[in-house]
């Protein structure tokens, strides 16, 4: 084990910039294929599902049908049970592999799971990882994925991508702040070192898409019990019309089995007080009632584009008073 240092001075994201090749290749060298099959997270039964299909088909033959039940298993099974040695590997494996896989919204399920993963077996980002630099390389990889071209073309939010932009359904548009877009930007609050957190917020704050930004202030007021409180993951709310969770987040509660399993467990904070201090001051820097306006201007004017915007600009409205008041915008 190593001590952690962080290799991401001066990190950012930036809109078509995707995975590090370096920090790619770092995790597959670390992390080869491991020599037995991952079993399920459920072993009341007689007999217990093992994933087979992930050893016998290659990596770049797998498909989000086949990932999804064992990204679930991984996710959910340390809360439950704690960590099984399979489990480590398999997360470790994965992580490896996926993040040059995940492209388009038919994989955005998946990298919700994954960064779920992560997190389940991470709980605590002061322990260090299984090697010196692994923190940063996870960001740099899937930290990165909502950055892919295939997300941005033309430097815009794609109705395709990862993080999508407006979506329309039979009950109308909407704009979701939850899912990867949520998973994504809690990953580098919790895992980013300290010191590199307030540049990193900087260029989110940068990107000047109206989506984009509208999506960050929807998500500000949705995600409050954590950015403004001590609450978990399992806290936020999963609803893709407004909700700030994501998939498999309702099993990241803070501990590794969790306290519903074992009362003696001290739960780790999601993000510590320290953390949402930088992101206050991030938000104070960043925007102003000004900003929140012409939002609000650009939502309105979308109404032609997108009949049934109503809804939206409400939430909209009602997110820009709570932001206002909790981070003291002028």
């Amino acid at each position: 084990m190593f001590d952690r240092k962080s290799k991401t001075k001066g990190f950012s994201w930036m809109p078509g910039s995707g995975p590090d090749v370096d920090a790619v290749l770092r995790l597959t060298r670390q992390f080869r294929a491991p020599n037995q099959p991952m079993g399920e997270a459920w072993f009341m039964g007689t007999k217990r599902r093992m994933f087979n299909e992930l050893m016998t088909n290659p990596p770049d033959h797998w498909t989000p049908d086949l990932l999804r039940q064992p990204l679930y298993e991984l996710a959910s099974g340390p809360g439950c049970f704690g960590y099984l040695p399979e489990w480590t590997s398999w997360t470790h494996f994965l992580l490896a592999q996926l993040p040059t896989r995940i492209d388009g919204s038919s994989w955005t399920s998946i990298y919700e799971c994954l960064v779920s993963a992560f997190m389940a077996h991470y709980p605590d980002e002061h322990v260090a990882g299984p090697y010196e630099g692994f923190y940063s390389d996870v960001l740099a990889t899937v930290g990165r994925v909502p950055m892919s071209a295939g997300s941005w073309p033309g430097g815009r939010l794609s109705e395709k991508g990862v993080i999508s932009s407006i979506e329309e359904t039979p009950n109308g548009p909407f704009i979701s702040c939850g899912g990867a877009f949520s998973a994504a930007l809690f990953l580098h609050l919790k895992y980013l070192g300290q010191a590199d957190i307030g540049g990193w917020l900087s260029s989110v704050f940068a990107i000047r898409h109206y989506i984009w930004r509208i999506k960050l202030v929807l998500w500000m007021e949705a995600a409050s019990p954590v950015l403004t409180g001590s609450g978990q993951p399992s806290d936020l709310e999963f609803e893709s019309s407004d909700g700030s969770g994501w998939e498999a987040s309702w099993c990241l509660k803070g501990n590794s089995p969790c306290k519903d399993v074992d009362p003696t467990q001290i739960e780790i904070p999601f993000i510590d007080e320290k953390r949402r201090e930088i992101f206050r001051g991030a938000v104070k820097a960043s925007m102003s009632v000004a900003d929140l306006d012409a939002l609000n201007a650009y939502l309105g004017a979308l109404d032609v584009r997108y009949p049934g915007m109503d809804q939206i600009c409400g939430q909209f409205r009602r997110a820009a008073r709570v932001i206002v008041k909790d981070y003291g915008l002028a």
